[in-house]
């Protein structure tokens, strides 16, 4: 999706998730395996079609037959195209709410490691919504009330970057004129610009997530700490296995 790029807003409640589904008026949900299958195939052919055509040159009939239902299991499922789009951003939110550093990081080498596992997971996640971003994009353009949701899930989207790098300034060798707001409505700004474009050389997937990880590292930690920290070792380490290899 394209940000409407304003300026960092203090809120109190941007730390909630943005209910997206408020006031929907959904048909019943589905109680057999077979009925939440057929579900979850009109939500993914919707994804997929929406990546390759976008929102305005998708229409229903398409997304049914995509999924291979007819139109009518369409409505018993959903009331609108609009619908299922803010279904699927709803699922994107949730993923994205699960991106904080746990147990699953307890076992990396450090932090740069840490940072880095963070950026893939976050760009995967993405890449995997990119039908969703692109839709979510044209529709809020004429759609007030999505545009309004937008801006929601900027300021949520940024709050929980935020989280997250002050969790890293609570160690040692943070510089301590860092404008954490700001780096994060930055990086905010640079997934969802990355969201649309999903990438499959792994060589310049690992270049990404390379620079990304160099440019937050870089922006939290002062210099001094990188070579004099507790992981110099490791870097001196990395340094030596390049030495022999070269040699």
């Amino acid at each position: 999706m394209k940000p409407s790029n304003p300026e960092p807003v203090e809120d109190e409640k941007s730390g909630l998730r943005p209910d997206l589904l408020s006031g929907q008026q959904f048909p019943p949900p589905p109680k057999q395996e077979r009925s939440r299958k057929k579900r979850d195939a009109l939500l993914q052919s919707a994804l997929a079609l929406f990546a390759e055509r976008g929102y305005e040159e998708t229409n229903i009939e398409d997304i049914a037959r995509h999924a291979g239902a007819a139109v009518g299991s369409f409505y018993q499922h959903f009331t609108s195209k609009r619908q299922i789009l803010l279904v699927l951003m709803d699922r994107l939110l949730q993923e994205v709410f699960t991106l904080t550093p746990g147990d699953e990081q307890a076992n990396l080498q450090n932090i740069q490691d840490t940072i880095a596992y963070l950026v893939r997971r976050g760009l995967q996640v993405d890449w995997a919504y990119a039908g969703a971003y692109r839709a979510w994009r044209e529709a809020s353009i004429q759609d007030g009330e999505l545009r309004n949701l937008n801006r929601q899930i900027e300021q949520w989207t940024a709050s929980q970057l935020e989280f997250m790098l002050r969790a890293l300034l609570q160690m040692p060798g943070t510089r301590q004129d860092v404008d954490v707001t700001i780096l994060a409505w930055e990086l905010n700004l640079l997934f969802f610009r990355l969201a649309e474009v999903p990438l499959e050389d792994p060589a310049v997937i690992d270049a990404l997530v390379s620079s990304i990880t160099h440019l937050i590292y870089h922006g939290l930690f002062t210099d001094d700490y990188e070579t004099q920290g507790p992981y110099s070792k490791d870097l001196d380490m990395r340094a030596e296995n390049e030495t022999q290899e070269e040699s």
